[in-house]
């Protein structure tokens, strides 16, 4: 279990990948085959898509693998190196933070206005809550990469 929590965000991306994949199959089969189509996938794979994204910047975040332009930090000393990987992981925080702040804004908005998805008729509010959280996930990953990059 510690196992799958350490790798949640890798874990996440697998399954909503997986899921997507199976459903927009199904519904492709069932629109050639049956000719109709399941609505809901349409609902559930851009939400899918939009989780995927954000989970997926957390894993590359995790593993430091972001695409970094090194062109001109390659010029400065191992010192100054340091404090611009520090100020990325600074800002990738920040980012995070901000994603924390303005998605828990927009779940609130949709939560008071009582919107629903058009399909289903769900919530919109369920589907909204995975951006704030994707945020929280993406700072906590920052701030331990800062964090470690300060120790070494």
């Amino acid at each position: 279990m510690k196992k799958f929590l350490n790798n949640i965000e890798d874990n996440i991306c697998a399954i909503i990948l997986l899921a997507m994949t199976i459903l927009t199959c199904v519904n492709v089969f069932a629109r050639y085959v049956f000719l109709s189509s399941m609505p809901f996938v349409e609902e559930l794979t851009p939400m899918g898509l939009v989780v995927l994204s954000i989970a997926g910047a957390a894993v590359a975040a995790k593993k430091g693998a972001h695409l970094g332009l090194t062109v001109i930090t390659d010029l400065l000393s191992p010192k100054y190196q340091k404090l611009c990987v520090l100020f990325a992981h600074a800002l990738g925080f920040i980012f995070g933070i901000i994603i924390l702040y303005y998605g828990l804004d927009t779940v609130r908005v949709e939560y008071l206005l009582e919107f629903v998805t058009s399909g289903m008729q769900w919530p919109e509010w369920i589907f909204g809550i995975t951006i704030p959280l994707g945020g929280y996930i993406l700072a906590v990953r920052y701030l331990q990469l800062f964090i470690t990059e300060l120790k070494k």
